[in-house]
């Protein structure tokens, strides 16, 4: 089969090199990274679900929000490092009071990542595309591709249907791995809490 006047393997070869040419130039190649040989905790993406969870008073959700506050109580602690992304902001500014005053108080102990938005985009609707997520889920795209872009190395959520599970975790990787960034996991707070011994 001949795409463009090529063997279909050969020009797969070559959309792959001119899309890695294209990110060096812009700078954005994990390709360039250097390893470095330093122990390092984890960065965890937290999503707004985990947030709007600190909060959940469902008697069935207590073992989750006791994770959820363990969580951030290790983080205001230094033991884990996280952060979230300004999209956690915007939906958590829409909820409605008193909720959303107790929310944003929450948000403020986490740092906020500051990737490229076209990037985060363009990587959000190759998801879509992809299947990771319905359209119907287009911002849990936008929270994986923040997370991907950012660098972070886990995502934490309690969106079980959409995005905490291992089919969108082995599809948002492969997406990753075409789109030449590094694998990512997506974890629920208890799997990733520090237990101490």
């Amino acid at each position: 089969m001949k795409i463009d006047g090529l063997e279909w393997m050969d020009w797969l070869h070559k959309q792959r090199a001119d899309h890695e040419k294209l990110r060096r130039e812009s700078g954005i190649s994990v390709a360039d990274a250097q390893p470095k040989h330093v122990k390092h905790r984890p960065l965890l993406y937290l999503e707004t679900s985990i947030f709007v969870s600190y909060y959940d008073d469902e008697p069935r959700n207590a073992l989750r929000r006791e994770a959820v506050r363990t969580l951030f109580e290790q983080v205001e602690l230094g033991v884990l490092n996280a952060t979230t992304s300004p999209l956690t902001s915007g939906e958590l500014a829409a909820t409605a009071e008193p909720a959303r005053t107790k929310l944003l108080a929450l948000l403020k102990g986490v740092t906020a990542l500051r990737p490229d938005e076209a990037e985060v985009k363009r990587l959000a609707e190759a998801y879509v595309k992809a299947g990771v997520v319905p359209q119907t889920e287009a911002p849990g795209a936008r929270h994986a591709a923040c997370a991907t872009v950012g660098r972070a190395d886990v995502i934490v959520s309690l969106n079980l249907k959409h995005l905490a599970n291992e089919w969108a975790e082995r599809r948002l990787n492969a997406v990753n791995l075409w789109e030449g960034y590094p694998l990512l996991s997506i974890r629920t707070p208890e799997t990733v809490l520090h237990y101490e011994d």
